[in-house]
């Protein structure tokens, strides 16, 4: 048992803590205890990208082990936290609907797109000029609930200390934090690991997001409408609105800019009646290349990253903490489109 240290207790944090816990390893996470990435995300876990109605990247592994993790993990914190749902695309174009229908005949996207009905393509919860599609397989989590239940979780087994990384305790060299030695050490700091020195190299960006919660009595969905931004459903009316993607952009003030972005998208998908109830606003950590940093560090041996999870974390993040989980413990290669080795290759 090696005594192993994760700094941010966001999604790619809590992830690998729990795949490490699996393996038996003695874990303790250090966190603000403010997250402005993991707890204002929607959660959507959505297996297609619809630019090109193309299944998202390594959809196949990533969908099923974060379905079970999810929903291990729910029952073994004591909150509910996994939601089912189907997304109801509202096709922009009539070319984009047949995309659709190109895709839905073929086999590897059986579990994942419903063939296009009458219903479907006469469907009034929105604007439809070019009909809409049913996405199967497509789950939410209350991300924000997921960040406090965990660090509720990892506090209660002694795990978690609510404190500001502090550059001067860390040790690289020596794998030190304060006065504790740790066998390895793991940077999960999302987009805050941007103005911390040890991965400072990494292209590491900032995207902010703005979100709108609204409640609507006209809307009457149960599924996630979607068309140039998603409508998610809560319960009582309620809905989530988003998002907006402002690069290279960390303040964290909601702006009437935002809004208003949000109004038009919404705008989109029908003429609704609602009352915004809140706006939020939240920094992503992404990557120009939109593969996540995994990886150890160049020069300090057992210091390691997990970052950069994007718009696509809540489905990638359990099977890459296993991976990163692997090669710290096991030395299984990475996948290299992951690896950090990327950008640190000569």
């Amino acid at each position: 048992m090696e005594r192993i240290l994760i700094f941010g207790a966001g999604l790619a944090g809590t992830c690998l803590a729990h795949q490490l816990m699996r393996r038996g390893q003695h874990v303790h996470l250090i966190d603000s205890g403010e997250n402005h990435s993991s707890s204002i995300a929607a959660g959507m876990v959505n297996p297609m990208v619809f630019r090109r109605m193309n299944k998202s990247w390594r959809l196949d592994e990533f969908l099923p082990e974060a379905q079970a993790f999810y929903q291990e993990i729910s029952q073994e914190i004591g909150e509910e936290l996994y939601h089912p749902i189907v997304i109801r695309r509202f096709f922009s174009s009539l070319q984009e609907r047949q995309m659709w229908e190109q895709r839905q005949v073929q086999i590897e996207y059986s579990a994942y797109l419903n063939p296009l009905s009458e219903e479907d393509l006469a469907h009034q919860g929105a604007h439809n000029s070019f009909g809409s599609g049913r996405v199967k397989n497509a789950f939410w989590i209350n991300a924000a609930k997921w960040v406090e239940a965990n660090a509720a979780f990892f506090q209660r087994n002694g795990m978690l200390r609510t404190e500001a990384f502090d550059p001067n305790l860390w040790n690289p060299q020596a794998k030190t934090y304060g006065n504790i030695t740790y066998d390895k050490v793991i940077f999960c700091l999302g987009y805050q690991q941007k103005s911390e020195a040890t991965f400072s190299f990494l292209p590491l960006q900032q995207t902010k997001g703005q979100t709108l919660t609204i409640k609507s009595e006209q809307i009457q969905s149960k599924e996630s409408l979607n068309r140039k931004c998603f409508v998610l459903p809560l319960d009582n009316q309620h809905y989530r609105v988003g998002a907006t993607y402002e690069w290279n952009n960390a303040s964290l003030e909601i702006t009437e800019a935002g809004r208003n972005q949000l109004i038009e998208m919404l705008s989109s998908l029908g003429s609704y009646d609602y009352e915004i109830l809140e706006q939020k606003a939240g920094i992503r950590p992404t990557v120009l290349d939109r593969r996540p940093l995994m990886g150890e560090h160049p020069e300090y041996q057992g210091v390691y990253i997990f970052n950069g999870l994007g718009t696509k974390g809540y489905m990638m993040a359990p099977t890459l903490a296993k991976e990163l989980a692997s090669f710290m413990l096991d030395q299984k290669p990475l996948h290299p489109e992951t690896n950090i080795q990327r950008f640190t290759a000569i």
